[in-house]
């Protein structure tokens, strides 16, 4: 099992230019967890960063006493981890574990995004791959 077959290509993104408003918005409409915070380069908009939930709730609540209102770029979480799409689940734990994450978008060649990976994703293949294998250590059917 690798990244882009356990993972989704449904991936909520904005501009790091936004405001965190509008990413809870975001967030609370599309019933998300995260939002991929992108930057306009000349290959188009790559993932720069990723915003949580938590990071509104802690991160944004702590800039809200200054003058300037702060953008998704002022509190998204970086250095951005990130995977390939044919990272394989062990793979992908250790980049989870390395960069004390959660949630991992898939990029491509490029950079460009093109899903994203969850440790509930991971942990919900596994349990699948537990079944199966239980499966045929009680003679269900043979292991090919």
């Amino acid at each position: 099992m690798r990244a882009a077959d356990i993972g989704t290509t449904r991936v909520i993104q904005l501009n790091e230019s936004s405001s965190p408003e509008e990413a809870a918005c975001t967030m609370r409409h599309h019933d998300v967890g995260c939002i991929v915070v992108t930057r306009n380069t000349v290959l188009g908009a790559l993932p720069s960063g990723i915003v949580t939930d938590r990071d509104l709730a802690l991160r944004f609540r702590s800039h809200e006493n200054g003058e300037e209102k702060p953008s998704l770029h002022d509190i998204e979480s970086l250095p951005l981890a990130t995977c390939r799409p044919d990272a394989t689940i062990d793979e992908l734990v250790d980049i989870m574990l390395g960069s004390h994450v959660r949630r991992l978008p898939i990029v491509d060649e490029e950079g460009m995004l093109i899903g994203i990976v969850t440790l509930d994703d991971v942990v919900t293949a596994l349990a699948e791959l537990l079944h199966r294998v239980s499966g045929a250590v009680n003679g269900a059917k043979a292991i090919d």
